[in-house]
């Protein structure tokens, strides 16, 4: 992967005449994700969020400053790539949580955010938490850089029952012709099927109920490539569990990050 410089955060050249107070990196990113939620309308993205099926794109990409730190962070995280191949399923690689903790601050301070999980909280109108942090898929980067590469049709149950776990998906890096298509309404015998192909250009920003939103990646071409980093909110008090969660831990072995992952080693 092409190496790209790792951006700077400073407090805008403000100085105080008594003990200035630094802000730190970290306060800058939570500053900065604030802001950018502030910008956006929320009834608005709730309106089209429950039209369209339970997905919407939201209509303002992320901030260049953080977009570029995490596509940095994205080259940081290479020597943690998984490779798998399953056929008729999926080829890409993809970086489990317990490395985008450790060395992805931009993508945790984004996954973390107090301003992102209540805002959608408000567009759909349930009460929701993060995923217990020592769960391995809590969040994932998934790269695309092989000719082939893609991932089937299928729905995100993430461990929970139906209508319990919601997904998100933000471009980091993407200078190819792979596509997430997202269809929804698909099991409503009142509608027709809706069906949107999305350029996740980097700081694009999309999010869906994982069991009402059938979606797909793709098959990227040769000399190409595409990043995206990805996390699920579940409804709060319903963690996995029973039947969803034994699925869950298989896919997350076979699929994604490999056998280690399923006997608990990184």
């Amino acid at each position: 992967m092409r190496a790209r410089p790792r951006p700077s955060w400073d407090n805008g050249g403000m100085t105080l005449d008594v003990a200035p107070a630094v802000p730190t990196a970290a306060g800058a990113r939570a500053r900065v994700i604030d802001d950018w939620v502030a910008s956006l309308d929320e009834r608005e993205l709730a309106e089209a969020y429950e039209r369209d099926g339970g997905a919407v794109v939201l209509p303002r990409l992320l901030p260049r400053a953080l977009v570029d730190e995490m596509a940095a962070e994205a080259r940081v995280l290479q020597p943690h790539l998984v490779r798998k191949h399953v056929p008729f399923l999926r080829k890409a690689a993809a970086v489990a949580h317990p490395a985008i903790v450790e060395h992805a601050p931009a993508m945790h301070a984004l996954h973390r955010s107090p301003a992102l999980l209540a805002m959608f909280e408000r567009v759909t109108g349930v009460s929701l938490e993060h995923r217990a942090p020592g769960e391995i898929h809590a969040s994932a980067m998934y790269a695309y850089t092989e000719a082939g590469d893609y991932m089937d049709w299928h729905y995100d149950e993430c461990g929970c029952a139906p209508g319990d776990s919601f997904s998100t998906v933000i471009g980091v890096v993407d200078d190819g012709s792979s596509r997430l298509e997202i269809e929804t309404h698909r099991d409503d015998p009142t509608r027709e099927p809706l069906r949107r192909s999305v350029h996740t250009v980097p700081g694009t920003f999309a999010f869906f109920c994982g069991t009402r939103a059938y979606h797909r990646v793709t098959p990227l071409a040769d000399g190409e490539e595409r990043i995206t980093f990805a996390f699920t909110y579940i409804r709060r008090g319903h963690s996995p569990g029973g039947i969803y969660d034994v699925r869950m831990k298989l896919g997350n072995a076979l699929v994604y990050f490999g056998l280690g992952q399923l006997f608990g080693r990184r």
